[in-house]
Order: C-alpha cells, then sequence, then structure tokens
C-alpha cells in the first residue's frame, strides 16, 4: 500500500453479513432472518459529514467552533463471495475527503479479508465464522496551512508526506437466532498495526526567522529562509540550516511512527419485520502501543488508550437483489482505532472528542 500514517489529526483537532474495519461492530456470523441466499452480495454508499448531518450538534457540544472543521465525503464499495458453506471471501474500498479550514485531505482505505465457518455440532439458530483480514489507509500528502503548536514549538504549516497505516486482524464472531424476527450477535478481535511516515515539511520560526523545513525519515532536517527577517537590527535575506529536528523537540519516529496491539469487543441486535430491519451495535476497543504514549505524557498530555463505538444500521429490500439502507456510527474519541494514522505525538491532545459519520446505500445481491 501506499503510505499514511499520521497527521490527519492535525485537522480534524448492507445487510450483508459482514463489513470490515470502520463496520466491524456490525458484523453477525450468519443474518438466520434474511430472505436473501445468494453467493455474492455487493455494497455500494455514500458516506458523510457535516454541519446539517450534524443534527444532534455533538461538534458544537465539544468546543468546536468552526462548523467545517472535520466535514467528511466520501464513499466506499465492498463485496462479499461465497466459495462454499465454509469459505467466504471479501473486500472493501473507501474513497475519503476531509476538510479542515482551508485544507482538503483526501484518503484512500482498503481491506481484503477470508472467512471460516466450521462444520461444528451447533444447534441449528447458533453460527460461528472466524475471519482473517489485512486493512489499511493511505495518502499522497496531508496538509494543515493554519498553526499548530507541537511540544512548546508553533508550526505555521504542516505537510506529511507519504504516510500509511497497514493492520493484521483476527475475529471471532458468533451469532444466535432468538426468533423469526430477533437476532443477537457478539465478536471479539484481536489485531496488529503498524503506522509510518516518510516525511515531512513544515514552516516555523527557527534562529529568530521564519523558516520552510524539511524533515526526513532519519530526523534530519534542512531549511530555508521562507521571508526575509531582522536579525539585530540587520536584514537577513538568505539562511540555510541543517541539524536533527529534536533541537526543535521534534522526533518523526517516536512521534509520528509507531507499533501498537489492539483488542476489540462487541455485539448487535438485529430486528426484522418483513421488508424492514434494524441493527444496534457496539464496540469496544482497547490499544496498547510502542513508545508514543510515553511521548503523549512527556508533551503533558493524556494518551487515549482505548474509544467506543455506537452504531445503528436500517434497511429495507426494495426487490429480492435490492436493498437500501441508512446508518449513522458516533465515536467517543474520534477515529482513534479505526484510522489508526490520526494518532501521534502531536494529535492526541486534540482527539477526545465525539465525532460521528452517517452513509446511505444499497446492497445488491448475486443475480
Amino acid at each position: 500500500m501506499k503510505k499514511i500514517s499520521t497527521i490527519l489529526g492535525l485537522f480534524l483537532g448492507s445487510v450483508s453479513v459482514s463489513y470490515a474495519a470502520p463496520n466491524d461492530l456490525y458484523l453477525s456470523a450468519k443474518n438466520f432472518n434474511s430472505p436473501h441466499n445468494s453467493a455474492l452480495e455487493l455494497d455500494l454508499a455514500i458516506d458523510a459529514v457535516n454541519d446539517r448531518i450534524d443534527i444532534f450538534d455533538m461538534r458544537e457540544s465539544e468546543g468546536i467552533s468552526d462548523k467545517s472543521a472535520g466535514d467528511y465525503q466520501g464513499f466506499h464499495l465492498s463485496g462479499q463471495y461465497e466459495l462454499n458453506p465454509q469459505w467466504s471471501i471479501e473486500g472493501t474500498y473507501w474513497h475519503r475527503e476531509i476538510e479542515y479550514s482551508q485544507d482538503t485531505n483526501e484518503i484512500e482505505s482498503a481491506l481484503l479479508a477470508v472467512r471460516y465457518s466450521p462444520a461444528l455440532p451447533l444447534k441449528k439458530n447458533d453460527a460461528l465464522s472466524f475471519r482473517a483480514s489485512i486493512w489499511g489507509n493511505t495518502a499522497d500528502t496531508l496538509s494543515k496551512s493554519t498553526p499548530t503548536q507541537v511540544n512548546q514549538q508553533v508550526f505555521n504549516r504542516v505537510q506529511v508526506h507519504n504516510p500509511e497505516d497497514l493492520q493484521l486482524q483476527l475475529d471471532a464472531i458468533f451469532s444466535r437466532k432468538l426468533d423469526p424476527m430477533n437476532q443477537l450477535n457478539a465478536f471479539a478481535s484481536v489485531g496488529y498495526s503498524k503506522v509510518r511516515v516518510s516525511n515531512i515539511d513544515i514552516q516555523a520560526t527557527l534562529a529568530g526567522c521564519l523558516m520552510d523545513i524539511s524533515v526526513n525519515g532519519n530526523n534530519q532536517y534542512s531549511g530555508q529562509l521562507a521571508a526575509p527577517c531582522s536579525n539585530e537590527d540587520i536584514t537577513v535575506n538568505d539562511l540555510y540550516k541543517q541539524g536533527n529536528a529534536n533541537e526543535f523537540g521534534f522526533d518523526i519516529e517516536k512521534d509520528l511512527s509507531y507499533d501498537a496491539y489492539y483488542a476489540n469487543l462487541g455485539g448487535s441486535w438485529n430486528w426484522r419485520y418483513r421488508q424492514f430491519e434494524s441493527q444496534l451495535a457496539y464496540q469496544y476497543q482497547r490499544l496498547w502501543r510502542n513508545d508514543i504514549d510515553d511521548r503523549v505524557s512527556n508533551f503533558g498530555n493524556s494518551p487515549i488508550k482505548d474509544n467506543h463505538t455506537l452504531g445503528a444500521k436500517f434497511s429495507y429490500d426494495f426487490s429480492p437483489h435490492v436493498t437500501g439502507f441508512i446508518e449513522g456510527q458516533v465515536f467517543q474519541r474520534n477515529f482513534v482505532g479505526d484510522i489508526p494514522f490520526l494518532y501521534n505525538g502531536v494529535t492526541a491532545s486534540r482527539l477526545d472528542k465525539r465525532y460521528g459519520l452517517a452513509s446511505v446505500g444499497i446492497t445488491l445481491h448475486g443475480f
């Protein structure tokens, strides 16, 4: 995958039986009450959040005065194909555009997964499956053109180049049909996450002058004068500096790149009446990161080590082959864990805020 890792947090301050990554809370081993019995299912959905969709004024309640901060528009495509009663494969692609002030940043995300449903002597109303997946997020460049404070140093502008995160995840999923209308689902997951970034460009004051600074993956920087400056009544028109970015309290490897482990627990309730189906879901995630949370504490901030997600999805079968759906999710602590590159030593203090996302789409059942 191309690279995506970290600083997007700077800017933010379907009846198919399985989704992935950001939709894990809707996982089920089997949809017992669904009338569809096709090997192939395809989903297409539009995803968004803005001031009109934020009907509960969530951003205002979190103290965010800029109504466009964190505006999100995008879409996702997903598909699942059942190879046989025990094995199936799935894939998902997301395109995301997130706005912050004058910047719009594009993110591409993808997932590939294989699912195994063993032929165990379970009760006829029970189902168990296991899933292994690889998923991640990537972007060419992430930009923030407004001032940002990093460990007592103010950066006027930030550009992160070729960031990425990559996750390996294992899930165990159990479903039980209670009656012809109700079903309960539960899942547990464990995963490994790697977040990396290649280099970063910043504009900051160095040696009393505004400098354009580039920091490479080895934390070595080179900087050139961004504008003429006055130093002891002398006008400086040309200045070049280089060295280690630790000089201004920044370490690209320790502050922006890290490895982590995580675990998820969650469940949902499906209720179906004729062509209509609803699903209410919850997920808890706990994260263990290497080294970076110590850096967060050193900056005087509290590390974010877990997240809670609530979701609701409502579906209607327009025909045996077409289902429409709308869904919404609320994250207690932004996209922490779902988009790992958001979190780093720079952004942790800005991510402990609720964030919501809405989707509307259709599911096509094999023709």
